[in-house]
């Protein structure tokens, strides 16, 4: 069974539905077959991928569409090895370089040095080259003669324009630049420098004020928006009808609201209902994820337990659950705190939201985000019994 966040993820301009002002931009910039480097930043769900993957198919045509994935194995000079999974096609390359932490500067050198010493061949090399080559005999030798005609007519017809389409470089996705250490932000902005030739980079991150002024100056900066309440509706109809199903509006709205306006997450909690209980009904329970309910659980634990150093080890082992199961820090904070500020008193939400941000602005210092979180925590901790100690 497939998932219907990839069945019904739109592979062209015309397929996009929102935000048409932005799609024209990009339909521009791509017009000029000479793109250059691009950075999309927006919150999560808003659909930056979907429109790079619209704007590489524009570029170089269906075949950017057959990616293979690899695992590579990178090591350094000061000893130990780091591997990263890597999606290629013929025409660009996608990597996570953040996921090997505090080395990531070894791996955007060696794999944009990599890449920019080759250039594809493009898609769109006309008939007319190919036999230029000597590989007219080859080409032509099961061929009938009728549509040995017809080629040679649509070769006439396109010929101006499959000159235009030759495109000579690479196109890099670098993806969670944010996370990206200082370091490393530097070395990619040195590279792609040297490269740009050859190599054309599209950086994708969710705060872009974590990415550094010279890295931003170099690229042209492109908001993709987290779409309203009344789009995200309109793309669950689609893919009910689809699917062809049927499904109360009152549900999809239920849906809208529980995603945060996330299209993965509302695509997914929409698939996810339909596995649990169909036909839908209007007062359907929308399931969550596992990992949210698991940190409202750990909220109601903080608070409504006794604080006490006991406590807090029982808090660190399910602060672990949710590390070893790859959520993200900063989600952790954020759905932690909305959480808290549920179930305090109005007199200590600032001061809760403050230490939150002082804490994860530490946490994207460091390289244990466990510190932080349980510095956090252990904070609330004590001003909250603080705070019931001087009420009561």
């Amino acid at each position: 069974m497939s998932l219907w966040i990839d069945k019904y993820r739109p592979k062209t301009f015309e397929d996009l539905t929102i935000h048409p002002k932005l799609t024209k931009r990009l339909k521009k910039i791509s017009s000029t077959k000479d793109i250059p480097h691009l950075l999309f930043y927006g919150p999560s769900g808003s659909g930056k991928k979907t429109r790079i993957l619209c704007l590489l198919r524009d570029l170089y045509g269906p075949d950017v569409d057959h990616v293979h994935s690899s695992r590579k194995d990178y090591k350094f000079k000061s000893g130990g090895t780091a591997e990263l999974s890597i999606l290629s096609s013929s025409y660009h390359i996608e990597l996570n370089p953040s996921d090997v932490g505090v080395k990531d500067r070894k791996v955007i050198q060696e794999t944009l040095k990599e890449i920019a010493q080759t250039t594809p061949i493009s898609s769109y090399t006309s008939l007319k080259d190919m036999m230029k080559k000597g590989t007219k005999k080859n080409f032509f030798q099961k061929q009938k003669k009728d549509e040995n005609k017809k080629e040679k007519e649509k070769e006439k017809e396109n010929e101006k324009e499959k000159k235009t389409n030759k495109i000579g470089y690479r196109v890099v996705i670098l993806n969670e630049v944010d996370l990206l250490t200082r370091e490393a932000q530097q070395a990619l902005r040195r590279t792609m420098e040297k490269y740009t030739k050859t190599c054309r980079l599209i950086l994708v991150c969710v705060n872009v004020s974590a990415i550094i002024e010279p890295l931003r100056s170099r690229c042209l900066l492109i908001r993709v928006p987290a779409p309203n309440k009344s789009e995200v509706p309109t793309l669950l109809e689609g893919v009910v009808k689809r699917q062809k199903l049927t499904a109360p509006t009152m549900f999809l709205k239920k849906i809208v609201n529980n995603s945060d306006l996330n299209i993965r997450r509302a695509i997914l909690m929409l698939q996810s209902a339909k596995i649990d209980q169909y036909p839908f009904k209007e007062h359907q329970f929308v399931p969550l994820p596992d990992w949210q309910i698991y940190i409202a659980d750990l909220a109601r634990s903080i608070v409504e337990e006794p604080q006490s150093p006991k406590q807090l080890l029982v808090i660190r082992n399910k602060l672990y659950e949710l590390i070893t199961h790859c959520i993200p820090t900063d989600v952790i904070f954020s759905v932690l705190l909305q959480e808290l500020l549920l179930k305090v008193d109005t007199g200590l939400q600032k001061e809760t939201i403050s230490l939150a941000a002082y804490y994860e602005h530490k946490s994207k210092l460091g390289s244990k985000p466990i510190i932080h979180l349980e510095a956090f925590i252990s904070h609330f901790m004590v001003i909250f019994k603080k705070f019931l100690t001087d009420f009561y």
